[in-house]
């Protein structure tokens, strides 16, 4: 990370908060957030010690690079990495779990009703999402993030890995906002996620982001011989446009496994 741009910009995602979230502690324009990042301007150094304690990492590392360096977190056994919206981390992996850390998170939460699954504070657009508070949370040396746990929702184990065919430990459920995916899914929807399946395998509908900004829920088809791969991004509402990116650039946050309608 050559430019204190780019330390900024790694340590948000890498702790999983929103450049909104970042210039709300603050009280400024998002766009100033956008501009650190992108090294056209620099945060005024008297903002430099808070900066660097809502970002976890050394005053000296995030102005010069020098320093301690951030510690990696450890989002679990097989895990690929920090997710900018939503972490995969399965807490009955995790051997270190302190159990008295607090359970508001899937990272490390525990169910108050046995097979419950939990709703988290992030809403998935169908036009526009929002992501709620998150929350860093110890676990043995160092610390995770990870969004609020606002409801708990019972259903069986046997259910979700037979029928819904998703991994009970990777499941949790968010709320549809917007009218893009309508009829198939309304405002005020609840749909199941489940966060082990990111990857494009099957035509179908998905929680996607771009990397940066809230997630959607959208349907997404893969482009035939298309190279690099393209894929369409759907929105069920018929009076709205489809329009095709590349792969590469869509973040899949798991597929929509289920879904909890009002009727």
């Amino acid at each position: 990370m050559e430019s204190i741009g780019q330390r900024i910009r790694q340590r948000r995602k890498q702790i999983g908060i929103t450049q909104q979230q970042l210039a709300d502690a603050f009280d400024i324009k998002r766009v100033s957030v956008t501009q650190w990042e992108g090294d056209i301007t620099a945060p005024d150094r008297d903002k430099i010690a808070k900066l660097a304690d809502l970002l976890g990492c050394d005053p000296e590392w995030l102005l010069r690079g020098s320093g301690d360096p951030p510690r990696a977190l450890d989002l679990g056994p097989g895990s690929r990495g920090s997710r900018a919206v939503v972490s995969s981390f399965d807490p009955d992996a995790d051997e270190h779990l302190n159990e008295n850390a607090g359970a508001y998170t899937r990272e490390h939460w525990r169910a108050h009703i046995k097979g419950a699954v939990p709703e988290i504070d992030v809403k998935l657009g169908a036009g526009e999402g929002a992501v709620g508070d998150v929350i860093n949370l110890p676990v043995s040396a160092s610390s995770v993030s990870g969004h609020q746990v606002v409801a708990e929702w019972f259903i069986p184990d046997a259910y979700l890995r037979n029928e819904v065919r998703a991994s009970p430990s990777h499941t949790l459920i968010m709320e549809v906002v917007g009218d893009s995916m309508f009829p198939t899914y309304s405002p005020g929807d609840r749909v199941l996620v489940d966060l082990s399946q990111d990857r494009l395998v099957t035509d179908t509908v998905y929680a996607i982001s771009d990397g940066y900004s809230e997630p959607q829920i959208k349907r997404l088809q893969r482009v035939p011989f298309s190279e690099p791969t393209e894929v369409r991004i759907i929105s069920d509402n018929p009076n709205l446009e489809t329009f095709t990116v590349e792969l590469s650039r869509v973040k899949i946050i798991g597929r929509i496994c289920g879904h909890i309608a009002r009727k």
